[in-house]
C-alpha cells in the first residue's frame, strides 16, 4: 500500500493542480519554498490539516534538487527546482514547491542605521546577493532598549541604543544599530527661516525644531551640491553663485526645505576699524563711486545710487540701500539679507545689540563693538526686509578732511 502511495503521489505532484483539491493547508507558506543550496526546512506537519495522529510519509519529484527525510526535513542540494509532498495511505495531503538557489555569500541592510521614539515600531529590510537564498534569523543585542521579532519588525522600548543582527542559515551576517529616543515621534518640522542668502565659502547653520515633548534627529541634502552643500550637523556652505534648496527630514518622515540663494563675491566696504580716512578713499575709488558736492561743507560724499560713503572732520558712515541683485556689503552683511539673519551674522563676528527700537513703524537695532573709538551698525527693516544699513563710527582723534 505504501509504495503504491508514493508512486502514485509522484505522478500526482507532476500534476499539482490535480492534487491541490484534496490538500488542505493551513499555513499557505509551505506551499512554496526558496532555500539556499545546503539549507534545511522542517516541514510543520502539525499545520497540515487532515495530517493529526498519522503515519506521513513524504517524498521528492527530485533527489538530486531536493531531498526529505522520513520525518520532514527538507535539505537544498543543488539548483534547481523540486516538490515536495505529504500524505498518508492513498490519500496525499499537500504539495510544496521548493526552489533552489546559491548560497548567500554576504547579507547587508537596506540602512545601517535606525532612529525611532519610544513605543514606535519599524521594518528592517535586509538584502541579498542575486540568485541567493536563506531564511533570515534576527537578534537584539538589548531587548530592554528595542525587540525584533522573526520577520525583522523593530519595537522601541526604551531611550537608548541596541544592535539589532541579522543571520543567514549558513553564518552570514549585517549588523543595523538602533537609536531609541526618549521623545513622542514629532508630528511637526519648523524652521526658522525659509530663505537664506550667503556669498560663496560662506556658511549659514540650520536650527530645525519640533513640538514640545517630542524629539528628533534630523538628516540634510543639497539639492545641488555644486551651488551649495549641507554638513550632517546643518551647516550650509555656498559653493557658487546660484539657488538652490536644502532639505531637512525628521526620522519619522517629515519634510522642509530652505531655499538657498549664493551670491557671488560682495565688494565690502567696511571690513576694517581704522581711523585713516585714505582707507576709504581707496575703497570709494575702487568701487567706482562718484564724489558729491554735500550741502555740508564740513563733509565730502561719495555715492552711486545704492551706497553712500560720507566722511567728516570726526566721523564716517556708509549707508547701503536694498537693491535687486547686491553687490556691497558692510561686515559680511547685505540689505537683501533678513533682519534675522544680518543680526546674527553681526553677532557672530563679535558685534553686540546696544539699542532696539520702533518709530515710525520701522524697527531699528544698532549693533556696536568695543573699541577706542566709537562704532556701529544701524539696521533699519520694515518687516522682514531691510530698508537700510548704516555704518557709522567715529575717528581716534580729528582728521582733517581728505579729498
Amino acid at each position: 500500500m505504501k509504495n503504491r502511495w508514493i508512486a502514485t503521489l509522484l505522478l500526482l505532484v507532476l500534476a499539482v493542480a490535480t492534487l491541490l483539491p484534496a490538500a488542505a493547508v493551513a499555513e499557505p507558506v509551505t506551499l512554496s519554498l526558496t532555500l539556499g543550496v545546503k539549507e534545511t526546512y522542517q516541514i510543520k506537519t502539525s499545520a497540515i490539516s487532515g495530517a493529526e495522529d498519522k503515519q506521513l510519509v513524504f517524498a521528492t519529484s527530485n533527489k538530486k534538487v531536493a531531498t526529505v527525510s522520513t520525518d520532514g526535513v527538507i535539505t537544498a542540494k543543488k539548483r534547481g527546482t523540486a516538490k515536495i509532498a505529504v500524505g498518508y495511505d492513498d490519500t496525499a495531503l499537500a504539495v510544496c514547491t521548493v526552489t533552489v538557489l546559491a548560497a548567500p555569500k554576504k547579507i547587508s541592510f537596506a540602512d545601517k542605521a535606525l532612529v525611532i521614539s519610544t513605543g514606535d515600531t519599524q521594518q528592517l529590510t535586509v538584502t541579498l546577493p542575486k540568485k541567493t537564498a536563506s531564511a533570515i534569523t534576527y537578534e537584539s543585542s538589548d531587548t530592554a532598549v528595542a525587540t525584533v521579532d522573526a520577520d525583522g519588525k523593530v519595537t522601541a522600548v526604551s531611550s537608548g541604543t541596541a544592535v539589532v543582527t541579522a543571520k543567514t542559515f549558513n553564518g552570514k551576517t549585517a549588523k543595523c544599530g538602533v537609536a531609541v529616543l526618549k521623545g513622542k515621534a514629532p508630528e511637526k518640522l519648523s524652521l526658522s527661516v525659509e530663505n537664506v542668502s550667503i556669498q560663496a565659502k560662506e556658511t549659514f547653520k540650520l536650527s530645525p525644531s519640533v513640538e514640545e515633548g517630542a524629539d528628533a534627529i534630523y538628516a540634510y541634502a543639497s539639492k545641488n551640491k555644486k551651488i551649495a552643500t549641507v554638513s550632517a550637523d546643518g551647516v550650509i556652505t555656498g559653493r557658487k553663485k546660484g539657488t538652490t534648496q536644502i532639505a531637512v527630514k525628521t526620522h519619522n518622515g517629515l519634510t522642509a526645505t530652505v531655499n538657498v540663494t549664493v551670491k557671488g563675491k560682495l565688494k565690502e566696504l567696511y571690513g576694517l576699524l581704522t581711523d585713516k580716512p585714505k582707507t576709504y578713499l581707496k575703497y570709494a575709488k575702487k568701487l567706482k563711486l562718484k564724489k558729491d558736492n554735500s550741502e555740508d561743507p564740513n563733509s565730502v560724499m561719495y555715492y552711486n545710487g545704492q551706497v553712500a560713503l560720507i566722511m567728516t572732520a570726526s566721523s564716517c558712515q556708509i549707508s547701503l540701500t536694498p537693491v535687486a541683485n547686491p553687490k556691497y556689503c558692510v561686515q559680511g552683511i547685505d540689505a537683501s539679507m533678513t533682519p534675522e539673519q544680518a543680526a546674527a551674522k553681526l553677532i557672530d563676528k563679535g558685534w553686540a545689540l546696544a539699542d532696539a527700537k520702533t518709530q515710525d513703524g520701522v524697527e531699528i537695532r544698532a549693533f556696536t563693538k568695543d573699541g577706542d573709538t566709537t562704532h556701529y551698525i544701524v539696521i533699519s527693516a520694515d518687516g522682514s526686509a531691510i530698508k537700510s544699513v548704516d555704518a557709522v563710527w567715529s575717528w581716534k582723534t580729528d582728521t582733517a578732511q581728505a579729498e
